[in-house]
Order: C-alpha cells, then sequence, then structure tokens
C-alpha cells in the first residue's frame, strides 16, 4: 500500500465524512490514550504531582508539534515553486518592456536590477496608468534607472482593463525599440500590472516574437513578494497549437 492510499485510509477515520468508521477511530484513539495513561501511571504513580508534570508534558508536545508543524508550513508555502532550473532563467537583457504595479512592494527594482547586471540593461520602456505615472513611486523608478544610464521610456495606458489598448500599446514600443540598436535583444515582464495587462502584453509579445519573463519569488500572504537570493525571472515558453496543411 503506497503512502497516499495509506492517508486517505486514515482519513476515513479521522473525519466526519463517515460517521461509523469515525466512531471506531475515536474509540481506537481513547482506548490509546487510556493504555498510555495507566502505562505511565502505573510506572510512575497516580500522584497530583506527576499528574500535572504530565498534563503540563502534553500541553507542551501538543504546541511545539503545532508550531513547529505551521512554521513548515509556511517554509514549504514560501520556497515552494521558487527555485528556477539555470536553463529555465530569463538572461539580462539589453531592453526590458516592464508594467508598473502601483504596490509599494512589487518586484519593479529588483527585475531592472537582475537585467541591470554587468550593465546590461540599456533601454527600459515603462508601462502604467496615469495615475500610477503621477506617482512618486514612479518617479523615483525613472531616476533610477537614469542613475544606471538605463534610458526610460514611458508607455501611458488610459485604460488598463482594456487588453486590445494595451496590445496596441506594447505593439508600439516594440517598434520604438525595433530601429534601437542597443535594446536588442528586447524581452517583456508580465509580474505586475493587472491580470488584464498581463494578457496584452503576453499577445503582443508572442506575435512580434519578443521573449516574455515572470518574476519568480516567494510571497507572503497577501501575495506581496519576500526577499530572497532565489528570485529571478523565468523566461515564459509559449507554446501554439498549429492546424495541419
Amino acid at each position: 500500500m503506497n503512502q497516499s492510499s495509506l492517508n486517505d485510509l486514515l482519513r476515513l477515520f479521522l473525519e466526519t465524512r463517515v460517521p461509523v468508521l469515525f466512531l471506531i477511530g475515536s474509540l481506537a484513539l481513547a482506548i490509546l490514550g487510556n493504555a498510555v495513561y495507566e502505562l505511565l501511571t502505573g510506572v510512575f504513580g497516580a500522584t497530583p504531582q506527576f499528574l500535572i508534570a504530565l498534563i503540563a508534558g502534553a500541553v507542551m508536545i501538543f504546541a511545539f508539534v503545532v508550531v513547529g508543524f505551521q512554521r513548515l508550513l509556511r517554509g514549504f508555502k514560501r520556497r515552494g515553486g521558487t527555485t528556477v532550473e539555470p536553463d529555465r532563467q530569463a538572461p539580462p537583457h539589453p531592453g526590458l518592456i516592464l508594467p508598473v504595479s502601483p504596490n509599494p512592494q512589487a518586484a519593479d527594482t529588483d527585475i531592472i536590477a537582475w537585467h541591470q547586471r554587468d550593465a546590461t540593461l540599456r533601454h527600459c520602456w515603462l508601462l502604467a496608468s496615469p495615475s500610477v505615472a503621477g506617482s512618486e513611486r514612479f518617479r523615483d523608478l525613472k531616476q533610477t534607472l537614469l542613475e544606471r544610464n538605463v534610458t526610460p521610456h514611458v508607455v501611458l495606458l488610459d485604460d488598463v482593463l482594456r487588453a486590445d489598448q494595451v496590445y496596441a500599446k506594447v505593439r508600439d514600443a516594440i517598434n520604438q525599440a525595433a530601429p534601437v540598436g542597443d535594446a536588442w535583444p528586447l524581452i517583456a515582464d508580465i509580474t505586475g500590472g493587472t491580470k488584464v495587462m498581463t494578457a496584452g502584453i503576453l499577445l503582443a509579445c508572442l506575435d512580434a516574437g519578443v521573449p516574455v519573463q515572470y518574476w519568480v519569488t516567494p510571497r507572503d500572504r497577501r501575495g506581496n513578494p519576500l526577499p530572497s537570493e532565489e528570485s529571478c525571472p523565468m523566461q515564459v515558453v509559449v507554446r501554439t497549437l498549429r492546424s495541419g496543411a
């Protein structure tokens, strides 16, 4: 019997979906608990001091197991899915199309820093709504690019909930980058922004043959990225289905 089938069998005795099996499991646990109690009291005696110590020890063990399990689960959640194989990582590119998120904890600066390694990044097209483009965070992002000798290009999106407009704006950005020799090869990021922006960027880049990346990083319960040495961009591979002739 494999591990999964054993877990399913035990779950039947510990959940209330099958009342008869749940009753049998509860009785078995009660008998086991009584047997352990009788064994301990038979060895050490049923003195008040021992019973108090037994209760305190049981509470401590239970608390330790619960806290340890929660920490282990959080660790798995943070680390799960954050390891990107080297051959799947997107290398630094001279040109970057980057949607800017209104979230102050977004990974925009980390993404820029990745492509700035070895002074690779030369041009960055910043996609933003008018409200985001007028924010202090956006101005700081532009200043960061200028300080790193990267030319920022602002692309305003009047309606971030219209995929067709996002598509058109991204295609315009790609066309603008075409004659700029030091902006190629070009890559687009789909980490920040709305889901509609992600769809528009992905479709535009797919039609134009521009690669796409996604920033992989551990996240907290609210979905905000957490600092980690494992964070890196993963190149998104889109396979299209072609009908036969």
